[in-house]
C-alpha cells in the first residue's frame, strides 16, 4: 500500500508557498496601495493560507475604494464562509441576491454559496431544496460549472443518485457537460448503476484534468468500474491517486478497501475498511465490504456487527439481510440465518448471499472441504459484490484463521 504522507507534506509546502506570495503582494501594495488587482489577489491569497486578518484588512482598503462594488460584497461573505461563520455570510449574500439584474454568472456565485451554507448547516437535502427551482427551471440560463457540481454533490448525498444522472445526462445532451462537472456525475452516475455514463464521465473528467489536480470523484469512479472488470492493481492505483488529492476522503479509502479485498490483502482491506468508515459511517456499501472481509477472516461476530450497522442505515436491503444471514449461517446461527434469509429473498428473490446462506444450512457445512465443494457447485460463474466470481472471494474463507 502507498503511503500518503507526501501528501500532508505537499500541504504543507502548498501553504509555505501562498505566505511567500503573499508576503510579495503585500510589498508591492505598499508602492500601489490602490491597485485594485493586486487587493484582490492579496485576499485570495490571504484566504488560502488562512490569514483572516490579512484578508480582512484588504477586504476593507478595496471597499473603501470601491464602495458600492457587488464583487468586493461577495469578497466580503467569502471571508466569513472561511471562518465558517454562516451567519454572517448569509446577511451579505441575501442582501446581494435581492438586488435587481444581476449578472448571471454573478448571481450563480450567490446561489451558489448560500446552498453551500444550507449543506454545511443541515445537510445535503437542504442544499438541493435551495437549488432545484433555479437548476430544474427550464428558462433558467446554464449554470456556471461550479453551481452545477455542488448541485450534483447534493442529489448524491441526499441519496438522489438516479435524478442526478438523469440532470447530467440532459446536460450532456445540451453540449454543457463540462469536464470539472463530469467528475461529479461519474460518481452519481456508477450509484445509480449507470456503468455507461459512468465511464463516459470519468473519462471526459480525467482527460483534460492536470496530473497532480485530477477530479477525485471520477478516479474513484475509475476505482470502482476496475474492480467490477476484476483489475485490482488498476483499481488500486486510481483510488490510491484519490487519496492522493484528499487522504480523509471515505469514497476513496473504501474503493482502495475493496480493491485490497478483491486482490486477497484481507488485513489490508480491513484496516482500509475502517479508514473509510470513520469518514462515511453512513455508506452501506462500505458496511458490506467490511462485513464481508470479516467473513473471509472468519471473524464471524464482527460481520455479524458490520451487517447490522448496515441494517440500521436501512433495514429494507436485501444484501444486508444476506450478508447477515450467510455470517449467522458460517458460526451454526440457524433460527438468526433463517430469519434473515427470509427477509432477504423476500426484497429480493435473486439474493445471491441469501441463496448461499440457505445452502449453508442445507448442506450442514461444517468442514473446510465441504464449504469449498458447496461454493464450486452453487457460485461457479455468478458475481458477487465486487464484480469478481464469489466462488474466489468466498472460498477463501474456508482457509485456516491467520492466512491469507
Amino acid at each position: 500500500m502507498t503511503a500518503f504522507t507526501s501528501t500532508s507534506d505537499a500541504s504543507m509546502d502548498n501553504t509555505a508557498q501562498a505566505l511567500q506570495k503573499l508576503d510579495r503582494l503585500e510589498g508591492y501594495l505598499l508602492q500601489d496601495s490602490s491597485n485594485l488587482p493586486l487587493l484582490a489577489d492579496a485576499f485570495q491569497t490571504a484566504l488560502r493560507c488562512s490569514q483572516w486578518e490579512r484578508a480582512a484588512f484588504h477586504l476593507r482598503h478595496a471597499q473603501a475604494l470601491q464602495p458600492q462594488s457587488q464583487a468586493w460584497a461577495l469578497r466580503e461573505a467569502d471571508l466569513y464562509l472561511a471562518q465558517s461563520d454562516y451567519a454572517k455570510a448569509s446577511e451579505v449574500l441575501q442582501a446581494l441576491q435581492a438586488m435587481p439584474a444581476q449578472p448571471p454568472e454573478f448571481a450563480d456565485a450567490v446561489l451558489h454559496n448560500l446552498a453551500f451554507i444550507q449543506l454545511q448547516s443541515h445537510g445535503p437535502t437542504a442544499c438541493v431544496d435551495a437549488l432545484r427551482a433555479h437548476m430544474e427551471s427550464p428558462q433558467a440560463p446554464a449554470p456556471q460549472p461550479a453551481l452545477a457540481r455542488l448541485w450534483l454533490r447534493a442529489l448524491h448525498h441526499a441519496r438522489q443518485p438516479e435524478q442526478a444522472t438523469d440532470w447530467a445526462r440532459a446536460f450532456e445532451a445540451r453540449n454543457l457537460l463540462v469536464p470539472s462537472v463530469a467528475g461529479p456525475a461519474s460518481l452519481a452516475a456508477l450509484d445509480a448503476n449507470c456503468m455507461a455514463e459512468a465511464q463516459r464521465w470519468s473519462n471526459l473528467a480525467l482527460q483534460q484534468a492536470e496530473a497532480d489536480d485530477a477530479p477525485i470523484e471520477a478516479l474513484v469512479t475509475q476505482s470502482s468500474l476496475a474492480l467490477a472488470a476484476n483489475n485490482a492493481p488498476q483499481a488500486q492505483a486510481a483510488a490510491e491517486a484519490a487519496l492522493r488529492i484528499n487522504p480523509q476522503d471515505g469514497r476513496a479509502w473504501s474503493a482502495l478497501a475493496f480493491a485490497s479485498l478483491l486482490a486477497g490483502q484481507f488485513p489490508t482491506a480491513r484496516q482500509q475498511f475502517a479508514q473509510a468508515l470513520s469518514a462515511m459511517p453512513q455508506h452501506i456499501g462500505t458496511w458490506h465490504g467490511q462485513g464481508w472481509t470479516q467473513i473471509v477472516q472468519q471473524d464471524l461476530e464482527g460481520a455479524k456487527r458490520s451487517f447490522e450497522s448496515a441494517l440500521a442505515l436501512d433495514r429494507n436491503f436485501a444484501e444486508s439481510h444476506g450478508g447477515l444471514a450467510v455470517a449467522c449461517a458460517l458460526g451454526q446461527d440457524t433460527s438468526g440465518a433463517q430469519l434473515h434469509i427470509d427477509r432477504a429473498l423476500r426484497l429480493d428473490p435473486a439474493n445471491l448471499s441469501g441463496r448461499f446462506a440457505q445452502a449453508v444450512l442445507e448442506a450442514g457445512i461444517n468442514d473446510p472441504q465441504s464449504f469449498q465443494r458447496l461454493v464450486k457447485r452453487l457460485l461457479t460463474n455468478q458475481s458477487g459484490p465486487l464484480g469478481e466470481s464469489v466462488l474466489d472471494l468466498v472460498s477463501k474463507a474456508s482457509t485456516p484463521k491467520g492466512t491469507s
